[in-house]
C-alpha cells in the first residue's frame, strides 16, 4: 500500500529542472501513505515517485518506483493484488524473472506480458502508474470499484498525478473550487464517480474501473471495466433454478476464499469489528484462517442506546481474539474533525470518519498494519431498507396512489414542501424541484440508473427489475465515498484497510442474484444472513441494522454559532448570504446532517481554498467551543 505521484512533460523543450523537487513535495503531502520507503527517478519526459507502506517483502528489494531488468519499464502501485503468487508462477513460464517477493513486481510484469487485459487477471485493489520509456506512454490505471485513489491534473505542459486530490491541489499553485460540483457534493454527498470531474476545476479523477493514458499527443481514458456488463441472464436463471442452499453454499464459499486471501501479509492483520453482521461474518471468517488477530472498535461512550460494544466484546471473547476498543467523545470528535476533513480532500460525507481514523491510530499503535473491513455488504445484497425495501413497497402501492386526482397530488407536494420550508409560492416550483435535483449531476445519476436498468431488461417483473437496478447502481454512487472514507481515513495513519466483500467474483455472483436473496420477505440481506447463521450467533444476526450511528447532534452542538461562519470560507469566497446563513443556524436541529454538511465545508474551504492548517483550524475551532453557547 502505497502513494503515487508524478509528472508527465508534453513539452519536448521542457528543461525538466524543476520536476524532482515538484514530484518529492507531492509526495511528502502524502507521505502518510508510505513512511516506510520513498523513491523519485527521472526517465526523460516523466518523473515517477512513490511512498511505500511495507506490507509484502519488507526489504529494500521492495523499492519504488520499480523496473523490469532492461529499464525499459517502469511502475509506482497502490494497492494489493492478492493472487499474486498464482499470476508469478504463470508469468515465470512465460520465462518472467524477478528480484523480490511482491505484488508490485508480478503487476509490472503482468502488464508488460498482457497489457491492460492483465485487469482481468488481478483479484484485489490497486492503482497504478506505468511508464513504457521507449514508447514515452504513461499508463493511469485503477481498480474496478475504486477501492484505491488516483487524481491527475494538467497544468501548463505537465500532467500531474497522484493518489489524493491534496498533492495536486497544493502542488499546482493557486486552486479554484469547481462551484457545479460543490453543489452536486451537498446535495448528492458525492462527486468523481460517475464523472471524472473534482471539486477543484482542472483536477480530474481516474474513475473505477478505467485507464488514462498519457503521451506526447495529450490524455486520452477509456473505460476497462463496467460492472452492469456482469450482470448475465444466464447467470441469473441457474440461480433461479437452484436450491436456497446450494446457493447459500457458493455464496459461502466464494466469501471464504475473499477472506482467506486478504489474509496475505507480512505485517500483523486485524479486523474492525462494529458488532454489526458485516464486520461480525468477516471477522469471524478471517479467524478460521489466521488465529492471531487483533479486533478494533469504537465505543460511543456515554450513549447506550448507540454503542455496539458489547457485541463486539461478545463475539471476540467467542473467538478468543483480543478486543482494542476506542471510546469516542464528543470532544475528542471536534478536536480530530480538521484533520479527517484534511484527509478526506473532501467536506465529509460520512461523520463517522473521524472515528474510521481514530480507530485506525489504534491500530497503528498496536502494530497492525493491515485491517479487514465489512464495507460493501449492503451494497451488494440489499441492507439499506430506507432505500431498497422502501422503494419496493412504494413500487407496490404506486397503482393505487396513481388513481389520486391530479389536484390531490398538488396539494399534498404543496403541503409537503411548505414543512420543509420551501418557497412553494414561486412559480411553478412544485413542478421545477425534482426536474433541478437531476439537473444538478447534469442527469450523469439518471442516465446510470437507466444503464442499469437496461442490464437487467430479462427480468419480467418490472418492481423487481428497478430494485435491482437500484442496488446495481449504488456500487459506483452510493458506495464510493464510503470507499473514500475507508482509504483516506486508515491510509491517514499508514494502517492498509481490505475489503473482502467487494472480491470481484463475490461481487459478480451477488449481481445476478434474483431479489428475494437480498430482499427476502422478511429479512434483508437475507443470502448473507443465511451464510452468516454458519458462524455468527443468531443474535447478532437478527437484531436491527445500527450503520454506526453516532449523537451528532450532540457532537456539533458547540459549533452551532454564527460566529462559525463569520467571515469565513462560505461567506467570503462562497458569497453566502451572511443574514440567511444566520438563520440556518438558528433552525440547525431541524436539519442536523445538512449543517454539519456546512460545518466541515467551512473547515475544507479554510483547508483548502485558505490554505491554513490543520493545526490552524484545530484552534479556531477550540476557541468558538470555548466560547461557551451563544449569548454567553
Amino acid at each position: 500500500m502505497c502513494g503515487i505521484a508524478g509528472l508527465f512533460c508534453l513539452d519536448p523543450e521542457c528543461s525538466g529542472s524543476d520536476h524532482e523537487r515538484l514530484v518529492t513535495e507531492m509526495g511528502r503531502l502524502q507521505a502518510h501513505r508510505g513512511p516506510d520507503d520513498s523513491g523519485v527517478v527521472s526517465l526523460g519526459r516523466l518523473c515517477l515517485g512513490a511512498t511505500r507502506l511495507s506490507i509484502l517483502d519488507l526489504s529494500p528489494a521492495g523499492h519504488m518506483p520499480m523496473s523490469d531488468d532492461s529499464r525499459r519499464w517502469w511502475i509506482a502501485y497502490n494497492g494489493e493484488v492478492y493472487n499474486f503468487r498464482d499470476l508469478r508462477e504463470t508469468l515465470e513460464r512465460r520465462s518472467h524473472r524477478f528480484r523480490s517477493q511482491t505484488d508490485t513486481e508480478v503487476v509490472l510484469h503482468a502488464y508488460m506480458e498482457w497489457g491492460e487485459a492483465c485487469i482481468e487477471r488481478f483479484v484485489g485493489m490497486f492503482a497504478f502508474a506505468v511508464y513504457d520509456r521507449e514508447a514515452e506512454r504513461l499508463v493511469l490505471v485503477r481498480d474496478r470499484y475504486g477501492i484505491k485513489p488516483l487524481y491527475y491534473a494538467r497544468s501548463g505542459g505537465h500532467v500531474l498525478f497522484a493518489s489524493e486530490i491534496k498533492a495536486l491541489a497544493r502542488a499546482n499553485g493557486t486552486v479554484r473550487v469547481d462551484r457545479q460540483r460543490l453543489t452536486e457534493w451537498y446535495l448528492y454527498r458525492n462527486v468523481d464517480a460517475l464523472g471524472a470531474a473534482t471539486l477543484f476545476e482542472g483536477i480530474s479523477s481516474v474513475l473505477p474501473g478505467h485507464r488514462v493514458e498519457v503521451t506526447r499527443e495529450g490524455i486520452a481514458a477509456a473505460q476497462v471495466y463496467r460492472v452492469a456488463s456482469h450482470v448475465s441472464r444466464d447467470e441469473f436463471e441457474r440461480y433461479t433454478r437452484m436450491r436456497p442452499r446450494d446457493v447459500v453454499d457458493e455464496l459461502d464459499a466464494t466469501l471464504n476464499e475473499a477472506t482467506e486471501l486478504r489474509l496475505v501479509s507480512d505485517v500483523p492483520v486485524g479486523t474492525l469489528l462494529s458488532g454489526g453482521l458485516d464486520s461480525s461474518l468477516i471477522t469471524t471468517v478471517a479467524a478460521r484462517y489466521k488465529r492471531d488477530l487483533t479486533a478494533f472498535n469504537v465505543s460511543v461512550a456515554g450513549y447506550p442506546a448507540l454503542d455496539e460494544r458489547r457485541f463486539a466484546e461478545e463475539l471476540a471473547r467467542n473467538l478468543g481474539l483480543e478486543l482494542v476498543s476506542l471510546e469516542l467523545s464528543g470532544e475528542i470528535f471536534r478536536r480530530e474533525l480538521p484533520h479527517a476533513v484534511y484527509l478526506s480532500d473532501h467536506p465529509l460525507s460520512h461523520p463517522n470518519s473521524v472515528a474510521y481514523h481514530l480507530i485506525s491510530r489504534v491500530a497503528r499503535e498496536r502494530g497492525v498494519i493491515v485491517l479487514l473491513s465489512g464495507e460493501g455488504a449492503d451494497e451488494l445484497f440489499g441492507g439499506y431498507a430506507w432505500n431498497y425495501r422502501r422503494k419496493w413497497y412504494l413500487l407496490k402501492l404506486a397503482p393505487l396512489l396513481e388513481r389520486l386526482p391530479r389536484r390531490a397530488w398538488n396539494l399534498a407536494a404543496l403541503f409537503i414542501y411548505s414543512r420543509m420550508g420551501m418557497p412553494v409560492t414561486s412559480i411553478a416550483f412544485r413542478d421545477l424541484l425534482p426536474p433541478f435535483v437531476r439537473f444538478v449531476d447534469r442527469y450523469e445519476r439518471g442516465a446510470w440508473l437507466a444503464e442499469c436498468e437496461d442490464a437487467y431488461r430479462f427480468v419480467l417483473r418490472p418492481n423487481e427489475r428497478a430494485v435491482l437496478s437500484a442496488i446495481l447502481a449504488d456500487l459506483n454512487d452510493f458506495l464510493s465515498p464510503l470507499l473514500r472514507r475507508l482509504d483516506r481515513m486508515s491510509m491517514g495513519a499508514s494502517v492498509e484497510c481490505r475489503v473482502p466483500y467487494l472480491d470481484h467474483r463475490l461481487v459478480h455472483r451477488a449481481i445476478n442474484l434474483p431479489l428475494a436473496y437480498r430482499i427476502g420477505a422478511r429479512s434483508d440481506k437475507w443470502v448473507l444472513k443465511e451464510v452468516a447463521k454458519r458462524y455468527v450467533p443468531s443474535h447478532i444476526i437478527r437484531r436491527k441494522k445500527a450503520g454506526f450511528p453516532l449523537p451528532l447532534a450532540d457532537y456539533i452542538e458547540p459549533l452551532a454559532r454564527r460566529e462559525f461562519f463569520d467571515g469565513g470560507f462560505c461567506q467570503e469566497e462562497l458569497g453566502l448570504n451572511a443574514r440567511g446563513l444566520d438563520q440556518f443556524v438558528e433552525s440547525w436541529r431541524d436539519w442536523i446532517f445538512g449543517f454539519f454538511g456546512l460545518v466541515t465545508l467551512e473547515i475544507w474551504g479554510r483547508l483548502f481554498v485558505r490554505r491554513e492548517s490543520a493545526d490552524q483550524v484545530e484552534e479556531w475551532i477550540g476557541r468558538i467551543e470555548r466560547a461557551g453557547p451563544p449569548g454567553a
